[in-house]
């Protein structure tokens, strides 16, 4: 059985930006935050989630191209 594996440093990029993204709302909701800091620490987080997934991507390519190279040898 093939096992897909998560890179560390992918998973902790998705993971922050999932706690920032989704931690705004309830901490808004129970403090007054400005709209202008909502919006950057929404964005932030959704931004890092971004920078995670090239990271997933990248790593799946690699793993690809490496399996590739080892066939045709």
């Amino acid at each position: 059985m093939k096992r897909n594996t998560i890179p560390k440093s992918a998973m902790v990029y998705l993971i922050i930006g999932l706690m920032f993204t989704s931690l705004t709302p309830i901490i808004s909701r129970y403090y007054p935050i400005p709209d202008l800091y909502k919006g950057f620490i929404t964005g932030l987080g959704l931004m890092i989630e971004v920078i995670g997934i090239i990271k997933l991507q990248r790593y799946k390519k690699d793993r690809i191209c490496l399996a590739s190279n080892t066939k045709d040898s």
